[in-house]
C-alpha cells in the first residue's frame, strides 16, 4: 500500500547523486576549471617578495618583559616613521618615484606584516616576524620589502639612540643636583654603564633574511588555478547533484521497487548489446533481442520473465490475461511485452499481444514491423469492429498474434462503457488464447488504464533505473483503488549515455527484414475452448 512506503529508504547520498548525475557534475567541473584558468590568464601578473626579521632585546630595555618588548617592536614596524623612511629608501633604490606612503601603511595591501603564528595582540613574543611586499614588478616587490626592513632597522636605531640620550640627560641632571660624594659616584657609574649599553645596542642589529627577487607570479599559475577550479567544480557539482537528487528521488537499485510495490522482481533485463552503427556516428541497441540475438544475456533475461508468467498461468490452471503497466517510458514497456510474447511463443504457447496504447502504438511497431495502419484496439473497444478483424500474426513468430492499437479516435470511449468493452474483449481473447499480454498505457496518463488492470487476471509493472520515486508512489495510489492483482515487476537496467539519446537511437534503429509466415493464426470465437493448431 502507498501508505506503508518507507520514505527514508530513498534518501540520496552525495556520492550516489554525483554518480547519477555524473555528466552534469563533469560539465560543471570542466566549466569551473576552465573559468579559473581563464581568469588566471587574464589577470595582471603580481609578484610577492618575502622576508623575515628577528629583533634582539636591547640592553636598555632589560627592565621590560620579553613579551612587552617584542610587542613594542611590532608596533614600531607598523609605525608611520618606518613607512616614511621606507618610501625614501625604496624610491632612491629604484631611481624613480614608484612607491608612496600608502604602499607601506597597509591601505593598498601591498605590505603585509605577519606576527608570529598563534600570537595574540599584546603578546607577540620573540618569534620571527614575516614581511611580504606585493607588486606587479618583481624588482619593485623585492626593493619594497628590503627597503621596509632597512627603514625598520634605522628607526629602531634612532629610537634606541633617543632612549639612551634621554637616560644620559636624566643622569647628568641628577649629577648636577647631587650633594654627597657617594651619590655622585653612583650616578657617574650609571651614566658610564648607560653609555656602554647604548653603544652595544646601536651595534646590535636585527637578524634579517633579506627578500630575494621573486621569479614566479602568485596569480598567473594556470595549473594551480585549474586544480583549484576542479576542486571547486566538484564541490559545486556535488551540491547541485545532491539537491537535484533530493528533489527528484529516483530508483537506483533493482530491489528498490520492492519497498514501493511489495511485489517480487520477476525480470532483471540488462541493456541490449550493440547492433549496428547509425550513420557512422552512434551505436543503437536492438529492442527485440529474443528474435535478433537469441543467445544474448538480454534475451535470456526476457525468457526468465516469460517463465515467471508461464508458472503463474500453470498455478492458476487456467488461461491468463496479464496487463503490463508503467509509470515512465511507454517504449520500454512495449519492448518488454514484445520480448516476453516472443519468449513465451518459443515454448509453443499461443499468445495474443494487445496494444492498448494507441497514443504510441509501440507494441504494434515492434511485432508488426512495416505493417500498414489499420483498425485495432481503439475500434474494438468503441464497438466499431470485431476482434477477429483487427488481429494479425506477427512476422517474427507464428504463435504470436497481435491486436494492433489502431488509429486514435477523436471521441474516446470512457467510463462504464470502456470497462464493459474491455471486460468483453479480454474474455473473448482468453477463450481463443492461452495467454494474453496487454500493453496498457500508464495509469498516470490515462484513467482507462485502471480498468484494463482491474479486468486482467494479473498485473506486472515495468520500470527502469533512474525513474522518479514519486511517479511510482502515485501509481501505487492508483492501483490501490482496484484489485490490481500485482504479481511482480520487471526492472530494466539502462545503458550508458543520456536517456534521451538512448531512446532516440532505439526509435531510429533499423530492424532486419523478416519473412512473413505463410500460416496465419485463426482467431476463434468464444464458443471454442481451445485453439486448434495445425
Amino acid at each position: 500500500m502507498a501508505t506503508t512506503i518507507e520514505g527514508g529508504r530513498f534518501e540520496p547520498t552525495v556520492f550516489g547523486a554525483m554518480r547519477r548525475y555524473r555528466l552534469m557534475v563533469a560539465i560543471i567541473t570542466v566549466l569551473v576549471a576552465a573559468a579559473a584558468v581563464g581568469y588566471s590568464l587574464t589577470q595582471t601578473e603580481v609578484y610577492r617578495a618575502y622576508a623575515t626579521v628577528t629583533v634582539p632585546q636591547s640592553a636598555l630595555a632589560q627592565g621590560d618583559s620579553r613579551e612587552q618588548y617584542f610587542d613594542s617592536q611590532v608596533l614600531l614596524l607598523q609605525s608611520q616613521d618606518v613607512a616614511d623612511r621606507a618610501v625614501r629608501i625604496a624610491n632612491a633604490g629604484l631611481n624613480d618615484t614608484v612607491l608612496s606612503i600608502r604602499d607601506f601603511t597597509g591601505e593598498s595591501k601591498s605590505l603585509e606584516i605577519t606576527p608570529p603564528e598563534g600570537a595574540q595582540p599584546g603578546a607577540f613574543g620573540a618569534s620571527i616576524v614575516a614581511v611580504t611586499f606585493t607588486w606587479p614588478s618583481a624588482r619593485v616587490a623585492q626593493t619594497g620589502a628590503n627597503a621596509f626592513l632597512q627603514a625598520f632597522d634605522e628607526a629602531r636605531s634612532a629610537a634606541i639612540a633617543a632612549q639612551g640620550a634621554d637616560e644620559v640627560a636624566a643622569l647628568e641632571r641628577a649629577i648636577r643636583d647631587t650633594r654627597t660624594a657617594g651619590q655622585l659616584t653612583d650616578l657617574q657609574n650609571q651614566r658610564t654603564q648607560t653609555l656602554v649599553q647604548l653603544q652595544l645596542d646601536l651595534a646590535t642589529h636585527p637578524t634579517i633574511a633579506w627578500a630575494a627577487e621573486p621569479q614566479v607570479p602568485i596569480n598567473a599559475n594556470s595549473k594551480r588555478a585549474g586544480a583549484i577550479g576542479i576542486a571547486a567544480g566538484l564541490v559545486l557539482g556535488g551540491a547541485i547533484a545532491y539537491l537535484r537528487a533530493a528533489r527528484r528521488r529516483r530508483l537506483d537499485d533493482r530491489l528498490d521497487p520492492v519497498a514501493i510495490y511489495d511485489a517480487p522482481l520477476i525480470g532483471d533485463i540488462p541493456p541490449a548489446g550493440p547492433k549496428q552503427l547509425l550513420s557512422n556516428l552512434s551505436t543503437a541497441t536492438d529492442p527485440l533481442p529474443v528474435a535478433t540475438d537469441p543467445q544474448s544475456p538480454a534475451a535470456e533475461a526476457f525468457r526468465f520473465t516469460a517463465g515467471s508468467v508461464e508458472r503463474l498461468r500453470a498455478a492458476k490452471d487456467d488461461r491468463l490475461a496479464v496487463a503490463f503497466v508503467s509509470a515512465g517510458s511507454d517504449v520500454e514497456r512495449s519492448t518488454v511485452v514484445a520480448n516476453v510474447a516472443l519468449a513465451v511463443a518459443e515454448s509453443g504457447t499461443p499468445v495474443l499481444a494487445v496494444d492498448a496504447d494507441a497514443s504510441s502504438a509501440s507494441l504494434t511497431g515492434l511485432l508488426l514491423p512495416g505493417s500498414p495502419q489499420a483498425d485495432g484496439f481503439e475500434q474494438v473497444v468503441a464497438g466499431c469492429r470485431p476482434v477477429s478483424d483487427c488481429v494479425e500474426t506477427s512476422p517474427l513468430h507464428a504463435d504470436v498474434t497481435v491486436l494492433r492499437a489502431g488509429p486514435v479516435r477523436v471521441s474516446r470511449t470512457t467510463g462504464a462503457a470502456y470497462a464493459e468493452a474491455v471486460d468483453k474483449l479480454i474474455a473473448e481473447a482468453k477463450s481463443a488464447f492461452e495467454l494474453v499480454l496487454i500493453d496498457s498505457p500508464s495509469p498516470l496518463r490515462l484513467a482507462n488504464a485502471v480498468d484494463l488492470v482491474q479486468d486482467s487476471d494479473a498485473a506486472v509493472v515495468v520500470l527502469e533505473s533512474g525513474e522518479r520515486i514519486q511517479d511510482h508512489v502515485r501509481m501505487v495510489e492508483q492501483l490501490d483503488q482496484v484489485q490490481s492483482g500485482l504479481v511482480g515487476y520487471v526492472y530494466r537496467r539502462t545503458g550508458r549515455g543520456p536517456k534521451f539519446v538512448r531512446r532516440l537511437l532505439a526509435r531510429t534503429a533499423r530492424r532486419p527484414e523478416y519473412a512473413v509466415p505463410t500460416r496465419q493464426f485463426a482467431f476463434q470465437s468464444s464458443k471454442n475452448a481451445r485453439v486448434s493448431r495445425g
